[in-house]
């Protein structure tokens, strides 16, 4: 019978998972005494050298069956010390009494086996420095030991196995050979659609990407919508190294995000080192013709099926797959619905079929019956597994819930203009209670003292606002961007709320703190955007973001934990500011203390470009700031100031003449005083 495709790919997948699980043995051999590793040229990109440690040379023997025992104890169970029974046990170390620099090995065994000579429990070996595997048996070579040592491998990972099948087949229903493939791969940066509609076959293709089982290399995943990661991890800068860069997508991402937002982040990611680009998709409706008619390549298969289910009882438990089907015959077992997460469940090794069926066919009773209690309005107080469609319509609700959030809900505070009437007065909230207007005076820049140049670019802006609302002006001919910076105190939080009531536009204040605090990057990046996009519903509008310099600098990487993260976060929020510029009526002001910290793409031109420094306040400054606060109440301050005390002058007596002669006035002469605290010479 001739092979298909689908068994060639089918084939590859399942070997190298078991490559992968080899080297993962190899690693705990390693670790327990019985291998060596070294890189191939001392580098980690030329491969790995294996090879018998010296101390394994002595604790094997020789013998198949004693070695086993041994290799199984070592790996299983660490160094732990062998029991009685067990077979040789030796102790290796120099003799500090030798003084012509032979080292001595003491080999003492207890319990021996029949093979070994009865009666024989000490033997001294001696041997020059450097020439310790004389002594070895002449057959302990890596072979022998890796023959060994492949005895104990573990069945695949059944979410592994199931994602393999997957891939092979929707390679297999897509194309006609191999050759097409290759020639669809061949491009530098080809962007490949895989579909499969099986709830968190995404999470898995990016896990299994990263640690190397599908394709030959591990793989270094950057999305291209700069939301989390589809393999859901997070690694410092470190550890992408010798990793190849790949950049990813997700189907339910994708199903959520207009085709607008999604061009501009293809545009942005092709402008970049070019890459290959995979869009993983577990949804079962069709995606946008955006992705799926510019895909280079478009793989695409059904779910899970009994096939899949006798394949994988075969490949994890050993079971024939004839007798699996038996089974799913005799108890009319429906896969539909079936999830990664009930794989991992219910597919274990020494179970027989008719359990593991038994356990598949519960959960998804289970799942139909909680989906059930939802459609009721009942909590089943549980997690549901959803599958396929049902999970992406969940996602898609929860974005447009997410869309359709209050201020609070993405960390911003919404402050409206107060009105000024027509009597110089000032209503708001006021007005709209039916309260009188209060006779403070309107907090607005025209009235702050201290600011200088932000002052002035807020009055150009003023004026610039009101030839744009007439159409005399392009918002890409103005000046809408602007970057406080001073000392704590300044009044950069008030300045904002003064350009609030100068522009008669709505404020909406965050920070960089309030985006922080769910912490899981996707989202924080849901509430970056979300500020952004709020704040173009309300256009025009301020955007203020307080402590801008928490964001960081992509400058020096790796200098602190987590840098990936942090990296994602700078450049989610140039791309915002960048579309803040093409989106009309958005007014973004940035505060901080420390200018220094703020990465410099954040300053460039285009985004916070306009730079003004609030000094802390002189003497006039301050005579503004309380003249503001005290209002109508200046005058009636100055006038209760007390007169200045009057009091007659001071009439000297004239000096008595001695002898006749009037007194010599001295200069008096002031004595130096001590100067008042420590000394530094």
């Amino acid at each position: 019978m001739m092979e298909t495709l689908t068994d060639r790919m089918t084939r590859y997948l399942l070997k190298r998972l078991r490559r992968r699980a080899v080297l993962t043995l190899y690693e705990r051999a390693v670790d327990a005494g019985l291998l060596a590793s070294a890189f191939i040229g001392g580098e980690e990109r030329n491969g790995t050298s294996w090879r018998v440690a010296d101390q394994a040379r002595y604790l094997l023997t020789g013998n198949p069956a004693q070695d086993r025992r041994v290799i199984a104890r070592m790996i299983g169970m660490g160094r732990a010390p062998l029991q009685h029974g067990d077979g040789p046990v030796i102790f290796i170390g120099p003799d500090e009494d030798a003084a012509d620099g032979v080292v001595t090995f003491e080999c003492q065994t207890i319990g021996a086996p029949d093979e070994q000579q009865a009666g024989k429990t000490r033997r001294a070996r001696r041997m020059k420095a450097g020439s310790r595997t004389a002594g070895a048996a002449p057959n302990i070579a890596f072979p022998y030991v890796a023959a060994l040592l492949r005895e104990h491998l573990p069945p695949p990972n059944p979410v592994h196995a199931a994602v393999a099948l997957l891939v092979a087949r929707a390679i297999g229903a897509s194309l006609p050979d191999m050759q097409t493939l290759i020639e669809a791969l061949r491009p530098s940066a080809p962007l490949v659609l895989l579909k499969a509609p099986v709830p968190r076959f995404e999470l898995c293709v990016g896990m299994m990407l990263e640690d190397g089982l599908l394709l030959p290399f591990r793989a270094a995943l950057e999305d291209v919508l700069r939301e989390n990661p589809l393999s859901g991890r997070y690694r410092q800068q470190h550890s992408t190294v010798n990793r190849r860069k790949m950049k990813t997508l997700s189907g339910i991402a994708v199903e959520v995000t207009n085709d607008k937002d999604i061009r501009r982040q293809f545009r942005q990611t092709l402008l970049d080192e070019p890459a290959p680009i995979l869009l993983v998709d577990e949804t079962v409706s069709a995606l946008t013709p955006v992705v799926t008619e510019t895909a280079d390549l478009v793989l695409e298969c059904g779910g899970i099926d009994h096939e899949t289910i006798a394949e994988l009882l075969q490949i994890c438990a050993g079971i024939p797959p004839k007798q699996g089907f038996a089974v799913m015959d005799d108890m009319a077992f429906d896969p539909a619905g079936l999830t990664l997460d009930d794989i991992a469940l219910a597919i274990r090794p020494g179970r027989s079929a008719e359990q593991t069926l038994s356990i598949l066919a519960m959960l998804i009773e289970r799942l139909a019956t909680e989906d059930g209690d939802e459609r009721d309005g009942k909590d089943t107080n549980s997690r549901t597994r959803r599958s396929g469609k049902e999970r992406a319509g969940a996602a898609s609700s929860r974005s447009k819930e997410a869309a359709k959030k209050k201020p609070q809900d993405v960390g911003v505070e919404v402050v409206e203009p107060v009105a000024v009437n027509a009597v110089g007065g000032h209503e708001g909230a006021n007005a709209a209670a039916g309260k009188p207007p209060t006779k403070d005076r309107l907090l607005s820049v025209e009235a702050l003292a201290g600011y200088g140049p932000a002052r002035d670019w807020a009055l150009d802006l003023k004026a610039d606002l009101s030839l744009w609302r007439d159409g005399k002006l392009r918002w890409d001919e103005m000046s809408t961007k602007l970057l406080l910076s001073g000392p704590p105190g300044t009044g950069k939080t008030t300045f904002a709320r003064a350009l609030c009531n100068t522009l008669q536009v709505p404020l909406l204040a965050t920070s960089v703190a309030n985006w922080l605090e769910p912490g899981y990057l996707g989202e924080v990046l849901r509430r970056m955007s979300g500020a952004f996009a709020l704040a173009g519903e309300k256009a025009p509008a301020i955007l203020f973001i307080d402590e801008i310099d928490n964001i960081g600098t992509r400058q020096g990487a790796g200098s602190r934990n987590y840098d990936d993260y942090w990296t994602s976060l700078i450049n989610r929020l140039l791309e915002l500011l960048d579309g803040a510029s093409k989106s009309e009526g958005v007014i973004v002001i940035g505060a901080t203390n420390l200018p220094e910290k703020i990465d410099p793409a954040i300053l460039r031109s285009g985004r916070l470009e306009t730079h003004v420094r609030i000094p802390m306040p002189d003497a006039e400054t301050l005579i503004g700031i309380l003249g503001h606060h005290l209002g109508d109440d200046l005058e009636a301050v100055l006038a209760s100031a007390p007169a200045p005390a009057t009091t007659p002058p001071r009439r000297l007596r004239p000096p008595t003449p001695i002898n006749g002669k009037p007194p010599v006035r001295r200069k008096s002469v002031q004595k130096p005083q001590a100067e008042k605290g420590p000394r530094h010479d």
